[in-house]
């Protein structure tokens, strides 16, 4: 049987060590170059620079076991002709031929020594005066690869969905009509709501398991080739139809839900109001939640005191009467208060803060106008910064007009911080004779806002209840994002610019060198190891912490044959490196020409929206094996890449205190592309 199976095994100061198989063949020879090709369906290495001459095999005899160790010299390879193959045959002549797969020899291989482990030679990226900070150990939910599209998210891309066609509603003379045509206004009012529902089904679609959207071709029906070219003059031609729902046209979408749609749009300002009120209530309830889990502490830590002063069985009390009083006065005080109970609405004689009793009204939208949106992270976002101060203006959108306004209404503001759930910052406003379809304006100072986290997504609420004559509370909410901003801030990320780089200097870049497994001490029972395992590792950025971050390898193995004579790992592995924005930061000094970004531009690269978007994660089979001398490691070390990201430069801003002006500045930032696993054993006995 002819054979060519080329496996890299380790190296040393001057050659590489492979395992060879060629069967039944006797002679063998190793090609080295720089390209691959294929022909007929098989990869072989082109730009060929070093071919070895043909050697005879050891063991001639065939029993099964015809794979051996052979070396080549590590001068042969370089940065370019790094790619090898072995090729086989019956003779010298290079009869009956086979092929091995082309093996990459990487530029970490070629500058390192694994024969004794001494992964500490020169670097192929210099930094000698560069100092790391020491890694972090981390957990695997630390290290949050993606995350799972939540109700809120769902609401909110609901509410951006409908809004336009909510406020065209309530405001129909915004939608003209061709005069005297009252076909028009119902071909009009038909499309409102087709591009209403589909509008709703698609913001809700992506979120739904096994539901996608689709395109179709429509071709003439005469014609036999429904890919053919037609000229566009031409009726029937081949063309896009509108996307599909669910399978089902936009065009059958109104008549198939006609009533429905109908009633639907008077439900649309209601329906809003009860989207952002649903995300308002889920930020107050795990604040709420919050609070009594640190009250909750609290009464067990001073409990815990109270006990550490009880007297040893038999002895006499010592508490001194002194602090016993002044503990349970503190145990009361940190006792839940209970909520006052609501007035009855029809009780109350003015509009008070308690927000208890109320309804969603059904008429009303409550909307942020003249907002100036700015690229961040790729999308288009109110950008502030924490100057003297902020305005914004709120317009109440009403579908009739009153004859007169309304006294009296309560504005409750509301920033919070979606990633964490966390109330940041909360301002009330009173205001009277507020005219509907107006705007109103409400002012935030310095002071109020300075210790608003940079450089994330912060959701803005902006809740507004008011008494009827009868009595009766209503509410609106609206709500709008914002993100604050320092003098920088990324306003997208570009494509590579330069080649990848590999930290091989393990002395100075220890940090990003992460030790998955290591081979197990075997004694006397077993002769051999063996590892094959599926590995899962994440690479994931921290725009928070200073130092990189490691996660624990987790092994789910399978159960182990206590006969055979091979200890064999096989199963899943699971780990991960968290990469700081920091140290990152550092590398740049190893590509020609630059040097580290200055404080002021890396804080506004050091932001969890763009280190979400560079999380990634790898999926590979890792096989190793060794005998009971041999001391086996699996080290994975990410490649890195320079990358262009184009930062805007605050200029100028508006008189509502919103980013109005921007210029564009380019940096270059190493990221990680890809990772690099090392399989390492050592031949010392």
């Amino acid at each position: 049987m002819s054979l060519a199976i080329l496996h890299w095994e380790s190296a040393d100061n001057h050659s590489y060590h492979f395992k060879i198989d060629i069967g039944t063949n006797e002679y063998y020879q190793f090609k080295i170059g720089k390209q691959i090709i294929t022909r007929a369906g098989i990869q072989w290495v082109d730009d060929i620079s070093k071919v070895t001459p043909f050697q005879r095999k050891k063991k001639l005899t065939f029993l099964g076991d015809s794979e051996e160790e052979v070396t080549l010299p590590k001068k042969y390879f370089d940065r370019e002709n790094c790619l090898v193959q072995l090729c086989s045959a019956k003779d010298s002549n290079g009869r009956a031929p086979a092929v091995s797969k082309v093996i990459r020899i990487p530029v970490a291989m070629q500058q390192i020594n694994t024969m004794h482990f001494n992964l500490s030679s020169s670097a192929s990226t210099m930094m000698d005066t560069t100092d790391f900070n020491p890694v972090r150990n981390i957990t695997a939910e630390q290290q949050s690869l993606s995350q799972q599209t939540s109700v809120e998210d769902i609401l909110g891309g609901l509410v951006r969905a409908v809004l336009p066609a909510a406020i065209s509603y309530l405001n129909p003379q915004t939608t003209t009509a061709a005069p005297g045509s009252g076909a028009s206004g119902n071909n009009s009012n038909t499309n409102m709501l087709t591009n209403l529902l589909g509008a709703v089904l698609r913001a809700v679609a992506p979120s739904i398991p096994g539901f996608s959207g689709q395109q179709s071709i429509s071709y003439a029906a005469d014609s036999d080739n429904r890919f053919g070219n037609y000229s566009d003059d031409l009726p029937g031609n081949n063309q896009f139809s509108k996307p599909f729902v669910f399978g089902i046209d936009d065009a059958l979408l109104a008549s198939m839900a006609g009533p429905i749609i109908q009633q639907g749009l008077q439900l649309l300002p209601q329906l809003i109001n009860a989207a952002n009120q649903h995300k308002l209530q889920t930020l107050q309830a795990n604040n709420q939640l919050m609070s009594t889990l640190a009250g909750d502490v609290q009464r067990r830590m001073m409990m815990q005191q109270l006990m550490q002063n009880q007297p040893a069985a038999g002895g006499t009390p010592n508490i001194n009467p002194a602090v016993l009083a002044q503990l349970l006065a503190q145990l009361q005080n940190a006792q839940p208060q209970p909520a006052p109970a609501p007035a009855p609405a029809a009780a109350a004689q003015s509009l008070s803060l308690d927000n208890s009793v109320y309804s969603l009204s059904n008429g009303v939208i409550l909307t942020f106008e003249s907002l100036k949106l700015t690229p961040h992270n790729g999308k288009d976002v109110l950008l502030l910064q924490q100057s003297d101060k902020i305005i914004f203006k709120i317009k109440l959108n009403v579908s009739s007009s009153p004859k007169n306004p309304l006294p009296r209404a309560i504005y409750t503001f509301y920033f919070k911080d979606p990633a964490t759930k966390q109330l940041l910052l909360e301002k009330t406003f009173r205001k009277k004779d507020i005219v509907a379809n107006t705007i109103m304006e409400f002012e935030f100072l310095k002071n109020e806002i300075s210790s608003i986290p940079l450089n994330r997504n912060i959701e803005i609420f902006a809740e507004m209840r008011w008494k009827t004559s009868g009595e009766k509370v209503y509410k609106a909410i609206g709500n709008t994002t914002a993100v604050f901003v320092q003098r920088y801030f990324v306003q997208s990320q570009g494509d590579a610019v330069s080649g990848e780089k590999e930290l091989t200097d393990m002395k100075v870049y220890r940090s990003f060198w992460n030790k998955v497994w290591q081979s197990p001490s075997l004694g006397k029972s077993k002769s051999l190891w063996e590892l094959n395992v599926d590995a899962r590792y994440t690479v994931s950025l921290s725009a928070d912490h200073t130092a990189n971050g490691i996660t624990p390898t987790k092994l789910s193995i399978d159960e182990k044959d206590k006969e055979s004579l091979t200890d064999t790992t096989s199963g899943r592995m699971k780990a991960g490196i968290e990469l700081s924005i920091t140290e990152l930061n550092k590398l740049l000094g190893g590509w020609d020409g630059n040097t580290p970004l200055e404080n002021e531009q890396l804080s506004a690269i050091r932001n969890t929206g763009f280190a979400k978007s560079n999380t990634a994660e790898m999926i590979y089979n890792i096989k190793l094996r060794g005998r009971t001398y041999e001391q086996g490691m699996v080290w994975v070390v990410p490649v890195f890449r320079l990358f262009e990201i184009t930062l805007g430069k605050v200029e100028s801003l508006s008189p509502e205190g919103y980013v109005n002006q921007t210029t564009n500045t380019k940096v270059k930032f190493p990221l990680p592309v890809s990772v690099r696993i090392l399989g390492l054993k050592s031949n010392n006995q």
